[in-house]
């Protein structure tokens, strides 16, 4: 677990490096918080990051919490997300609506009981076909700023719909089992900058 530990916090360094980014706004700041429902990182999720490129390119570093009440057991996930906006912002009135972030995640569930590399003492090879603490995560969403509402300039309300790399291949392999609401997960969040 130190070892993970250890790439979590240099990948968190890498995330929060001082340079700024070629054509970056520098009137606001780049960097942002995140709270965040759901979406495969936990119940609930806390993140920082940083946006690229006048807010066409965000990384977050979340760290996540599943309580054992829902979850069966204390589940603890760090995810770190690349978010992209490939479309120009649309003004609504005193809002700016991005209709559409795209996105990769890749989070590690934290426990002796996880795996990336499947144990051989405990189970035969294939058994599982996928490791248990890693996962990658396609997402699809969109977010609404707040950007001309005075005293809420810096606050964003975002919400995405997620699915596993896992999923997605076992619903292509057998669709009449797997339907889209086992494969799909909703995060609502907001994004504070700091």
């Amino acid at each position: 677990m130190n070892q993970t530990f250890i790439i979590w916090l240099a990948s968190l360094l890498l995330l929060l490096s001082p340079f700024t980014s070629h054509g970056q706004d520098s009137a606001l700041s780049p960097y942002h918080a995140k709270v965040q429902y759901a979406g495969s990182i936990g119940f609930v999720s806390a993140g920082i990051g940083r946006s690229f490129f006048q807010e066409k390119l965000e990384t977050d570093l979340f760290v996540g919490y599943l309580p054992e009440s829902i979850g069966g057991d204390h589940i603890w996930t760090a995810a770190l997300k690349a978010t992209a906006v490939p479309f120009k912002t649309i003004p609504v009135r005193s809002l700016d609506w991005q209709p559409l972030r795209t996105g990769v995640q890749l989070a590690y569930t934290f426990g002796e009981q996880y795996f990336i590399v499947e144990p051989r003492d405990k189970y035969e090879r294939g058994y599982y076909g996928f490791p248990t603490a890693l996962h990658l995560y396609l997402h699809l969403g969109g977010q609404v700023d707040f950007a001309r509402v005075e005293k809420l300039q810096r606050l964003a309300l975002y919400y995405e719909v997620n699915t596993s790399a896992e999923y997605l291949i076992s619903y292509i392999q057998n669709p009449k089992y797997l339907g889209p609401g086992k494969i799909f997960n909703l995060a609502l969040g907001v994004r504070v900058r700091l």
